[in-house]
C-alpha cells in the first residue's frame, strides 16, 4: 500500500557570499511516506546545482508524529 502525505521540508543553508548568515528555505509537497522520493530528488538537485551549502534539513509529515532531522557537515571553502 502506497501512503501519500503532505511533507514539509525546512532547509537551513549558507550562501558562499554570506558565510556568516544562516538562511532558511521551507518547502511543502505531496510525497510517498516514509520513503519521501520527491524530497530526496530535491535535496540531490540542490547539492548538485545550487551554490549553497546545506547545514541542516528537517522533514515533517502531516498527520504523523514522525520528524526526520539531518545535519550536514560540509566544509565551507
Amino acid at each position: 500500500m502506497i501512503l501519500r502525505s503532505i511533507v514539509i521540508v525546512e532547509v537551513n543553508y549558507f550562501r558562499p557570499d554570506y558565510r556568516s548568515l544562516l538562511q532558511q528555505f521551507i518547502w511543502q509537497t505531496d510525497d510517498i511516506i516514509p520513503e519521501i522520493p520527491r524530497v530526496h530528488e530535491f535535496l540531490n538537485y540542490w547539492k548538485d546545482h545550487i551554490d549553497a551549502v546545506i547545514q541542516e534539513v528537517l522533514v515533517c509529515t502531516h498527520g504523523t508524529n514522525h520528524t526526520r532531522h539531518a545535519i550536514f557537515h560540509e566544509k565551507l571553502n
